[in-house]
């Protein structure tokens, strides 16, 4: 969850950069609605966070993931410009999903994340 105190949260190992990825299970199916990332707490001249990412997502009847892309046609989306604020992008064309897959594209220092789905 993004909100837990402290300075941890997810970050790719070192060799994973390029092709590195996260994963929650919802446990059942789930129509999502939203997401909120915020970067690791850490000190300020190293501050650490995704600024770009793509998702894909899994229902439990799928055997494959599909790319989010919504109403306009994106499928990246802008995460976070500081470390230490939330963002929230919500999924104008909401998907049921009970795994869903964020994956990194751009990031300041290393990619790592806090990261929290919303259901609607």
């Amino acid at each position: 969850r993004y909100n837990m105190p402290g300075y941890s949260g997810w970050l790719a190992t070192t060799s994973d950069f390029n092709t590195c990825w996260i994963q929650v299970d919802l446990k059942e199916n789930k129509l999502i609605g939203g997401i909120v990332t915020l970067g690791r707490t850490t000190n300020i001249t190293n501050p650490q966070y995704v600024t770009k990412f793509r998702i894909t997502y899994r229902s439990e009847e799928s055997d494959s993931f599909t790319e989010y892309v919504n109403t306009e046609g994106n499928e990246t989306f802008i995460g976070n410009t500081i470390n230490y604020e939330p963002i929230f992008n919500g999924f104008n064309a909401h998907f049921l999903a009970r795994y869903v897959r964020l994956y990194p594209l751009a990031y300041r220092n290393m990619p790592t994340l806090r990261w929290e789905l919303y259901a609607c």
